[in-house]
């Protein structure tokens, strides 16, 4: 153990991973058909049993940078390609899959630099699974929309509800950001409101990020400068007489210059789990990065913990992805050194009685020098995805997606192997 700013840190344990070793269940999942630069893990979601991958610089029919999206479902073999979604129409430059979002059987792609109202005005494109089938439903553009908004960057989905952010939209300023909220009802999904913070301005980039947990919506501006210049904020909505309502803004409590606190975000019930991946942390160095912890009782918002990496260094980037889910947070570090210079690295933490724990480090088996493992992770029911698009398995920045069962219960479903997807 050792402190860190007061905070007191546990290292964590390095899961081993041995072929066999019931904590190290990782796999590694591949495009069959991916090639240099495809970005194949540029984001990713998973949802149970299925897990959804964005390629948002691979090539279709021959239409450079257009994206692409893959779904795989784990069977009693292992993780198997069910489909591959190409939009329809699709264009040079859309970069579909920047941004994914999973829940049950509906996936939705951001696709940020999509041209229908105006240069990068930003799109979103949703698809739907029938009987194993996957169909395009629906594109979804900002009934305002704007070039050069961006909407689509940011992209969050439940049952009931699909968040949207438009980190550039000019409604308070030049790039202050907007969010825009689409409920589904009989079975399509209808435009519901659009918000904006309740003291955005220029350069904020509200937007950048969101999360959403029941009646519950985080939308990060990172560049926000009420603490400091872009130390960044987080505002929080809720649902009250049929209206989404600011119910709290999120800052860190020794926000600093250039923090992007708010640049990713995650929520579970009433905690919150917030980025500052460029947070200058004084034992460990700049842009080490941090996290922090906020907590709900009733309409009242509380940081409860800030968690800083256990073996970080400067440029680990500490919070580049993260992901809660009850109990279990995941953080990533896409620049930590573990096996050689920006191989990356994920910390898990569990809440137990005493409060947060990092309980395990999980670096990639074959990780090389800038594969950046942790550019985006995700995490449902104790299944880890830590993306990692600048992979070169099939070329240089192809990109892969490891799998990592944190349950410590292998089974028969997930093989400590590569699993290569057959296309379709």
């Amino acid at each position: 153990m050792k402190i860190i700013n007061g905070v007191k840190l546990h290292l964590c344990a390095v899961l081993s991973l041995v072929a066999g070793d019931s904590l190290a269940t990782q796999t590694m999942v591949l495009a069959d058909d991916g090639k240099a630069e495809d970005y194949f893990g540029y984001s990713a979601d998973i949802d149970g049993t299925t897990l959804l991958v964005g390629a948002y610089k691979a090539d279709i029919h021959g239409v450079t940078d257009a994206g692409v999206a893959y779904v795989y479902v784990l069977g009693d073999k292992g993780w198997h390609q069910q489909a591959k979604l190409v939009a329809d129409p699709v264009f040079a430059d859309d970069t579909i899959g920047g941004k994914v979002a999973l829940k049950n059987d509906v996936a939705m792609l951001g696709v940020m630099g999509r041209d229908d109202k105006g240069k990068d005005s930003g799109a979103v494109i949703s698809f739907e699974r029938a009987a194993n089938s996957w169909t395009q439903k629906q594109i979804f553009t900002a009934p305002d929309a704007k070039p050069g908004d961006a909407f689509g960057q940011s992209v969050a989905l439940t049952d009931n509800y699909l968040v949207i952010g438009a980190p550039r939209n000019d409604a308070l300023g030049e790039d202050s950001g907007a969010a825009y909220i689409y409920q589904r009802e009989n079975g399509a999904w209808r435009y519901q409101s659009k918000i904006t913070a309740s003291d955005g301005a220029a350069k904020d980039l509200f937007g950048i990020s969101v999360a959403i947990d029941g009646n519950t919506i985080l939308v990060g501006a990172d560049l926000h400068d009420e603490k400091a210049e872009n130390a960044g904020a987080v505002y929080v909505y809720a649902m009250a007489n049929n209206l989404w309502q600011q119910q709290a803004k999120l800052v860190a409590s020794d926000g600093g210059k250039t923090d992007i606190f708010g640049v990713r975000v995650a929520i579970s019930g009433d905690t919150a789990l917030i980025s500052a991946r460029r947070d200058d942390i004084e034992e460990l160095g700049v842009d080490a990065g941090s996290a922090y912890l906020f907590v709900r009782e009733g309409n009242t918002w509380t940081q409860e913990r800030k968690l800083v990496s256990p073996d970080g260094a400067a440029d680990d980037r500490f919070g580049r992805g993260v992901a809660l889910s009850g109990d279990t947070a995941i953080i990533s570090a896409m620049n930590h050194d573990a096996n050689g210079t920006d191989t990356g690295a994920l910390y898990v933490y569990k809440k137990g009685p005493d409060g947060w724990r990092c309980t395990s480090k999980v670096v990639a088996e074959n990780g090389k020098p800038g594969d950046q493992f942790g550019w985006n992770v995700a995490l449902s029911k104790g299944v880890a995805v830590i993306a990692t698009p600048h992979h070169d398995a099939n070329g240089q920045q192809s990109g892969a997606v490891y799998v990592q069962d944190l349950n410590g219960d292998s089974g028969s479903k997930v093989q400590n192997a590569v699993i290569k997807a057959v296309e379709k």
